[in-house]
């Protein structure tokens, strides 16, 4: 909510409206119950969380593997893709950005950055793939 208090009140008196009802309410639930409040030319803005949720279904990884410590082919281009999003579609750091990702330093997510950026400028199915994610996390988010 990023209007005037009133919208902000309004806003908390619905979810605890809600709340009575649903005593469990979820990120998503919140998103649905509260999406007329967003205006409509504002963008919406993207969380890591959506990021690595969509980059690991679209991988076909769990969250905990793309968060883990494991160095296989197969969880870290992902992560590394995951990285690179985060960076590009968010106003994160790079400290805060390896934070969420397991506790990275912010040179290894550096490193992911370059990695992507360079390999997705001679790999035209990486490429192809990185504009369906951000297709996807921009429309789910």
């Amino acid at each position: 909510v990023t209007g005037s208090g009133r919208e902000l009140e309004g806003a908390f008196n619905q979810l605890l409206f809600r709340q009575s009802f649903e005593p469990q309410i979820t990120i998503d639930r919140i998103d649905e119950i509260l999406g007329h409040i967003y205006r409509s030319g504002e963008p919406k803005r993207v969380r890591i969380e959506d990021i690595q949720r969509i980059v690991a279904r679209h991988y076909n990884v769990s969250k905990t593997e793309l968060l883990s410590n494991r160095r296989t082919r197969t969880i870290v281009k992902p992560r590394q893709v995951a990285m690179y999003l985060s960076k590009v579609m968010t106003p994160r750091s790079l400290p805060e950005i390896g934070r969420r990702f397991g506790g990275r330093d912010h040179t290894t997510v550096l490193h992911a950055v370059r990695k992507i950026e360079d390999l997705s400028g001679v790999d035209n199915t990486l490429a192809q793939e990185l504009e369906l994610l951000r297709r996807l996390i921009n429309d789910q988010a």
